[in-house]
């Protein structure tokens, strides 16, 4: 069954979103049945491309979209949502 699943947080990264977060997501969101973008700053980006996520410039505190439509959204954008939560240098 395909679901659609959004979810809105902040950015909690100290540093913000950088490569080794960014790079993450991206295996993430590759990894799932789901298309994932994330919207911030009044844009929306693909969670499939790391480079996409590098021009955001997200920084902590910024609010955050995660949207994902797929046979596992719902995991997919709780996994991400962790990944925005947490530095994993």
């Amino acid at each position: 069954m395909i679901k659609y699943i959004a979810q809105k947080l902040i950015c909690l990264i100290p540093s913000g979103l950088r490569v080794t977060n960014s790079a993450l997501i991206t295996k993430t969101a590759n990894a799932s049945d789901s298309h994932v973008t994330i919207e911030c700053k009044g844009s929306v980006y693909s969670a499939h491309k790391i480079l996409e996520l590098l021009s955001i410039g997200m920084e902590h505190g910024d609010p955050v979209a995660i949207s994902a439509c797929g046979k596992d959204a719902e995991v997919t954008v709780g996994n991400i949502g962790r990944l925005l939560k947490e530095d994993v240098l």
